[in-house]
């Protein structure tokens, strides 16, 4: 970002929330604190003066008062600083806003329009692609762990995983349970007993036929308390299992239980190569074999994995694209540096926050996807200042989700009412954001007692003043910047909040803790944040028996209909009784230097899931070999 551009997104900051910090600023415009203060300083001597108060800064006075003090060559000066800004600017708010304090300025001084925006293209199904044929370089920041479909559990490894491996079911792109190994299934009326048909022209990596054995082995191993799987805690609702010759399975669960087919996209392992392995010690975890559309060809020392096309896949025949190559970097940072350098062609673990950057890096486009989470702020109900419902709907009213949608999610989240994804059937429309209001927010915390009694625009109670602490993941950049502006936005309120970055979360540790939240391909995934008994995911620690019954009723309810109307009311409970403030729905981006066709990605976790339909895009008179020559840094 152009250092006019920084300068020009603080002013907004300042104007809009009074009583930043240098630090708050620093976050915000991604620069060092000792830089916050040369942009003050600029802002200064543009006939901008900012004030140092209550441990923020403020603009002097209101913008008109300002201007109207301000000699003819200072506003020359500020109209000069803000064309500066806007011609460098890609942000529509910002724009917005340039354009806002522009006409405050003078009307009848001269005005150099602005570049125009330009959009992030979001390419669509449909458009001219090659054929078979490709090469493409992925970049990620976390590093790859074992890749084992008993014991893996890192978020990139999981991915490696499910483009090796092939499940029972899997996922389409959106989030769909879709037939895999199993060529059809059944279930009981009572729900109890799920028969699965499996194909019978499924082969591992090596030649090997996957039959109805290497599934049960499968689960037998992840079910299995001397081997302490990750997974185990999944399927402890089955009760036995048993094969029919080698291409049906069998499950009887204990209870019936509706979600159990969203237990079943797990890749199934090889019996003939673990069977008889030390799994945590064997070779297999750094040489997997599997089923699935890709099979690995080398893992090397500084932890690049490279994935050729498997020439007998079972669903669609090969896939389209002939080679993938993963490189892991320390940090997202370092990645979005590598773009930069050409150095891959794909780039995962995007934010909203990194948007700008990337599409101007040389046409890189973006290509997004609503994920299955959503932002939230949740209370510690242990606390005795949020046992009052009425500080905690004071909250809800204080925070301006639209503004968070625009500034920080740049537009592509949506708000959020409840537990669910957004684009979940089970996700209750009926129910309505609370509006932002300031007022309403104060009244509410003067009917529990928090008045400003000294005039210092702080609110207290018995002599204290209101303080609170949210504390944010040190890893995400997106939260940091969504806990700067809502402490800005309590602020106004009269609330002077405290902000903590931890690496790891200490139970009790916290008052309100910020956090992007998984919602799961299933509903029943609210079990583990909403149940009282669900565990350390509880972030709350709320307790509604009510919720807890329907919560239980929905995961043995067999009826989508039915299960439908159960978790609109979890929604309809939990956002009545404000044991968080949702904020938003959370985002999945994936950038690029080609232009694809059917790169659709799932809006379950694993969103590459639909990867073995990619196609690269080509321009016209352009073939793949040649394109790929073409781009520097092309890993081949």
């Amino acid at each position: 970002m152009a250092k006019s551009e920084r300068l020009f997104e603080m002013l907004q900051y300042i104007s809009e929330y009074p009583n930043l910090t240098a630090q708050d600023l620093a976050r915000l415009c991604r620069v060092s604190e000792r830089g916050v203060y040369r942009y003050l300083n600029t802002l200064s001597r543009a006939g901008i003066p900012v004030h140092f108060q209550d441990g923020g800064y403020r603009l002097a006075e209101d913008v008109p008062d300002l201007l109207r003090r301000v000699d003819v060559e200072g506003l020359r000066a500020i109209v000069k600083l803000l064309t500066i800004g806007m011609s460098n600017c890609e942000d529509r708010e910002l724009l917005r806003y340039g354009r806002s304090f522009m006409r405050l300025v003078d009307d009848n001084l001269p005005k150099t329009p602005g570049r125009q925006s330009d959009e992030i293209e979001i390419v669509p199904a449909g458009m001219e692609a090659s054929n078979y044929g490709g090469t493409i370089s992925i970049g990620h920041s976390s590093k790859p762990d074992i890749i084992n479909p008993i014991l893996t559990s890192e978020t990139i490894s999981v991915t490696l995983m499910n483009l090796i491996f092939s499940g029972l079911l899997s996922f389409d792109s959106s989030g769909e349970v879709i037939p895999d190994v199993a060529r059809d299934w059944d279930v009981s009326r009572d729900g109890m007993t799920w028969s699965f048909l499996l194909r019978d022209d499924v082969m591992f990596h090596d030649g090997h036929p996957l039959t109805s054995h290497d599934v049960e082995f499968t689960y037998r191993c992840m079910m299995d308390p001397d081997v302490d799987s990750p997974m185990s805690e999944r399927y402890e609702v089955i009760d036995w299992m048993e094969t029919e010759g080698d291409y049906i399975f069998r499950v009887i669960l204990k209870y019936p239980f509706a979600p159990f087919t969203h237990r079943l996209y797990r890749a199934i392992a090889p019996m003939h190569l673990l069977g008889e392995e030390d799994l945590r010690g064997s070779i297999f975890n750094r040489k997997p074999v599997g089923s699935g559309p890709f099979r690995l060809v080398e893992w090397t020392d500084d932890d690049a994995i490279v994935l050729d096309a498997n020439e007998d896949y079972f669903r669609k025949g090969r896939p389209i694209l002939d080679r993938l190559i993963f490189k892991s970097y320390p940090d997202r940072d370092e990645a979005l540096q590598a773009i930069t350098r050409g150095e891959m062609d794909v780039a995962l673990d995007l934010a909203a926050s990194d948007l700008l950057f990337v599409s101007r890096n040389g046409g890189f486009r973006i290509y997004p996807a609503i994920g299955s989470s959503y932002y939230a702020m949740f209370f510690n109900l242990r606390d005795p200042l949020f046992r009052d419902m009425r500080v905690r709907m004071a909250f809800d009213h204080a925070i301006d989700r639209e503004s968070i949608v625009r500034n920080q999610l740049k537009g592509y989240s949506k708000v959020c009412t409840g537990p669910f994804s957004v684009n979940s059937w089970a996700y209750n429309h009926d129910i309505q954001s609370t509006p932002y209001h300031v007022g309403n927010a104060r009244e509410l915390l003067r009917q529990a007692g928090w008045i400003d009694t000294d005039g210092d625009g702080l609110l207290d109670r018995d002599g204290k003043p209101f303080e609170v602490s949210i504390t944010v993941p040190n890893i995400s950049d997106v939260l940091k910047r969504i806990a700067v502006t809502i402490r800005a936005q309590l602020m106004k309120v009269g609330i002077k909040v405290k902000l903590v970055y931890m690496d790891e979360l200490a139970e009790s540790e916290f008052q309100i803790f910020l956090a992007r939240t998984a919602a799961g391909a299933d509903p029943d995934y609210a079990y583990r944040v909403w149940h009282s008994e669900g565990g350390d995911l509880n972030l709350s620690s709320y307790r509604n028996r009510f919720v807890d019954e329907l919560l239980e009723l929905g995961r043995r309810t067999m009826d989508t209909e039915k299960r439908r109307a159960i978790y609109h009311k979890v929604h309809e409970i939990i956002h009545d009784d404000y044991p968080a403030i949702f904020l938003a729905s959370g985002f999945e981006f994936i950038g690029s230097n080609y232009r694809f066709r059917d790169a659709r990605f799932s809006s379950t976790l694993h969103f590459l899931t639909t990867m073995q339909d990619w196609q690269i895009v080509v321009e016209e008179g352009e073939g793949v070999a040649h394109k790929r020559e073409r781009k520097a840094g092309v890993v081949m």
